[in-house]
Protein backbone atom coordinates (compact mmCIF):
# COMPACT_ATOMS: atom_id res chain seq x y z
CA UNK A 1 0.00 0.00 0.00
CA UNK A 2 1.25 3.39 -1.10
CA UNK A 3 0.88 6.71 1.17
CA UNK A 4 1.17 10.61 -0.23
CA UNK A 5 2.97 12.56 1.49
CA UNK A 6 0.76 15.29 0.68
CA UNK A 7 -2.54 15.19 -1.57
CA UNK A 8 -2.03 14.44 -5.67
CA UNK A 9 -3.56 17.09 -7.52
CA UNK A 10 -3.63 16.44 -11.57
CA UNK A 11 -3.86 19.52 -13.63
CA UNK A 12 -3.56 19.43 -17.91
CA UNK A 13 -5.40 20.67 -20.64
CA UNK A 14 -9.00 19.40 -21.02
CA UNK A 15 -8.87 15.59 -22.07
CA UNK A 16 -5.19 15.10 -20.99
CA UNK A 17 -6.67 11.85 -18.86
CA UNK A 18 -6.67 13.34 -14.96
CA UNK A 19 -10.03 11.90 -14.16
CA UNK A 20 -8.96 8.48 -15.95
CA UNK A 21 -5.73 8.75 -14.17
CA UNK A 22 -6.88 9.64 -10.98
CA UNK A 23 -9.31 7.18 -10.34
CA UNK A 24 -7.24 4.88 -11.50
CA UNK A 25 -4.59 5.54 -9.13
CA UNK A 26 -7.03 6.47 -6.25
CA UNK A 27 -8.16 2.87 -6.58
CA UNK A 28 -4.96 0.96 -6.91
CA UNK A 29 -3.24 3.05 -4.46
CA UNK A 30 -6.28 2.67 -1.98
CA UNK A 31 -7.00 6.48 -1.71
CA UNK A 32 -9.81 8.84 -1.64
CA UNK A 33 -10.78 10.51 -5.07
CA UNK A 34 -11.81 14.02 -5.61
CA UNK A 35 -12.78 15.89 -8.52
CA UNK A 36 -12.82 19.71 -8.51
CA UNK A 37 -15.28 19.70 -11.19
CA UNK A 38 -17.49 17.21 -9.59
CA UNK A 39 -17.19 18.56 -6.26
CA UNK A 40 -18.69 22.31 -7.96
CA UNK A 41 -21.72 20.47 -9.39
CA UNK A 42 -22.73 18.92 -6.31
CA UNK A 43 -22.02 22.15 -4.03
CA UNK A 44 -23.92 24.34 -6.76
CA UNK A 45 -26.58 21.69 -7.92
CA UNK A 46 -25.72 22.96 -11.24
CA UNK A 47 -24.19 21.25 -14.33
CA UNK A 48 -20.52 23.59 -15.28
CA UNK A 49 -22.62 24.64 -18.64
CA UNK A 50 -25.67 25.61 -16.62
CA UNK A 51 -22.92 27.73 -14.38
CA UNK A 52 -21.33 29.59 -16.87
CA UNK A 53 -24.59 30.26 -18.42
CA UNK A 54 -26.19 31.47 -15.13
CA UNK A 55 -22.88 33.36 -13.89
CA UNK A 56 -20.38 33.80 -16.75
CA UNK A 57 -16.99 32.43 -17.05
CA UNK A 58 -16.20 34.71 -13.48
CA UNK A 59 -18.60 33.29 -11.54
CA UNK A 60 -17.37 29.87 -12.49
CA UNK A 61 -13.88 30.28 -11.50
CA UNK A 62 -15.06 32.07 -7.71
CA UNK A 63 -16.65 28.84 -7.06
CA UNK A 64 -13.58 26.84 -8.59
CA UNK A 65 -10.75 29.20 -6.61
CA UNK A 66 -13.62 27.91 -3.14
CA UNK A 67 -13.02 24.68 -4.26
CA UNK A 68 -9.02 24.86 -4.50
CA UNK A 69 -9.39 26.17 -0.88
CA UNK A 70 -11.36 23.19 0.38
CA UNK A 71 -8.75 20.90 -1.75
CA UNK A 72 -5.80 22.48 -0.43
CA UNK A 73 -6.80 21.37 3.26
CA UNK A 74 -7.28 17.73 2.20
CA UNK A 75 -5.29 14.69 3.18
CA UNK A 76 -3.63 12.20 1.47
CA UNK A 77 -5.79 11.23 -1.86
CA UNK A 78 -5.62 12.43 -5.40
CA UNK A 79 -7.57 14.96 -6.90
CA UNK A 80 -8.26 15.51 -10.22
CA UNK A 81 -8.63 19.59 -11.63
CA UNK A 82 -10.31 21.10 -14.40
CA UNK A 83 -9.08 21.67 -17.71
CA UNK A 84 -8.58 26.04 -16.42
CA UNK A 85 -8.46 25.61 -12.81
CA UNK A 86 -4.79 26.12 -12.88
CA UNK A 87 -4.86 28.74 -15.22
CA UNK A 88 -5.30 31.67 -12.59
CA UNK A 89 -2.82 32.63 -10.37
CA UNK A 90 -5.07 32.33 -7.07
CA UNK A 91 -6.04 28.89 -7.78
CA UNK A 92 -2.40 28.03 -8.78
CA UNK A 93 -0.55 29.55 -5.52
CA UNK A 94 -3.26 27.80 -3.13
CA UNK A 95 -2.48 24.31 -4.59
CA UNK A 96 1.19 24.86 -4.90
CA UNK A 97 2.17 25.69 -0.88
CA UNK A 98 0.17 22.10 0.26
CA UNK A 99 -0.09 19.85 -2.37
CA UNK A 100 2.13 18.05 -5.54
CA UNK A 101 1.31 18.88 -9.19
CA UNK A 102 1.29 16.85 -12.14
CA UNK A 103 1.08 17.87 -15.24
CA UNK A 104 -0.03 15.39 -17.46
CA UNK A 105 0.13 16.12 -20.80
CA UNK A 106 -1.52 14.85 -24.22
CA UNK A 107 -0.32 15.68 -27.59
CA UNK A 108 -2.89 18.29 -29.56
CA UNK A 109 -4.00 15.57 -31.67
CA UNK A 110 -4.96 13.07 -29.58
CA UNK A 111 -6.83 15.86 -27.57
CA UNK A 112 -8.06 17.07 -30.13
CA UNK A 113 -9.41 13.61 -31.82
CA UNK A 114 -11.27 12.99 -28.34
CA UNK A 115 -12.84 16.58 -27.81
CA UNK A 116 -14.21 16.77 -31.58
CA UNK A 117 -17.13 15.19 -30.10
CA UNK A 118 -17.66 16.43 -26.97
CA UNK A 119 -20.85 18.71 -26.50
CA UNK A 120 -20.41 19.59 -22.87
CA UNK A 121 -17.43 21.94 -22.72
CA UNK A 122 -18.20 25.49 -22.66
CA UNK A 123 -14.63 26.71 -23.05
CA UNK A 124 -14.94 25.05 -26.45
CA UNK A 125 -18.32 25.33 -27.57
CA UNK A 126 -18.06 26.51 -31.26
CA UNK A 127 -14.82 26.52 -31.34
CA UNK A 128 -12.80 25.27 -34.40
CA UNK A 129 -9.58 23.09 -34.22
CA UNK A 130 -7.24 26.29 -35.14
CA UNK A 131 -9.29 28.06 -31.94
CA UNK A 132 -9.38 24.95 -29.41
CA UNK A 133 -5.60 24.04 -30.27
CA UNK A 134 -4.62 28.09 -29.66
CA UNK A 135 -6.16 27.73 -26.00
CA UNK A 136 -4.52 24.63 -25.30
CA UNK A 137 -0.79 26.25 -26.46
CA UNK A 138 -1.31 29.25 -24.51
CA UNK A 139 -2.55 26.67 -21.05
CA UNK A 140 0.45 24.40 -20.73
CA UNK A 141 2.90 26.87 -19.94
CA UNK A 142 0.83 28.25 -17.15
CA UNK A 143 0.08 24.43 -15.78
CA UNK A 144 3.93 24.38 -16.50
CA UNK A 145 4.49 27.07 -13.87
CA UNK A 146 2.86 25.48 -11.01
CA UNK A 147 3.81 21.63 -11.70
CA UNK A 148 6.17 19.57 -9.73
CA UNK A 149 5.85 17.00 -12.14
CA UNK A 150 5.08 16.30 -15.53
CA UNK A 151 3.65 12.85 -17.18
CA UNK A 152 3.17 12.59 -20.83
CA UNK A 153 -0.71 10.66 -21.10
CA UNK A 154 -0.03 9.47 -25.06
CA UNK A 155 -0.29 5.94 -24.08
CA UNK A 156 -2.68 3.29 -22.02
CA UNK A 157 -3.80 4.26 -18.96
CA UNK A 158 -1.46 1.10 -17.00
CA UNK A 159 1.53 3.12 -18.48
CA UNK A 160 0.44 6.47 -17.46
CA UNK A 161 -0.04 5.31 -13.90
CA UNK A 162 3.70 3.68 -13.69
CA UNK A 163 5.30 6.47 -15.18
CA UNK A 164 3.50 8.61 -12.62
CA UNK A 165 4.36 6.48 -9.60
CA UNK A 166 8.25 6.44 -10.40
CA UNK A 167 8.19 10.07 -10.68
CA UNK A 168 6.32 10.41 -7.43
CA UNK A 169 8.91 8.19 -5.94
CA UNK A 170 11.99 9.52 -6.73
CA UNK A 171 10.24 13.03 -5.71
CA UNK A 172 9.71 11.64 -2.41
CA UNK A 173 5.82 12.38 -2.67
CA UNK A 174 4.47 8.33 -1.70
CA UNK A 175 6.08 5.82 0.15
CA UNK A 176 5.30 2.21 0.97
CA UNK A 177 4.14 1.52 4.02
Amino acid sequence: MLKLTKPLVLCGFMASGKSTIGHLAAEVWHLPFHDTDSMITVQTGKTIPEIFDAFGEVGFRDIEHDICQQVSRFKSCVVSTGGGLLTFERNGDVLKEKTCIVLLHRDFDKTWTYLSGCRNRPMIRNKTKEEVQSLYLARIPLYRRYADIEIQNNDQPDACLKKLESALYQAGIIQSD
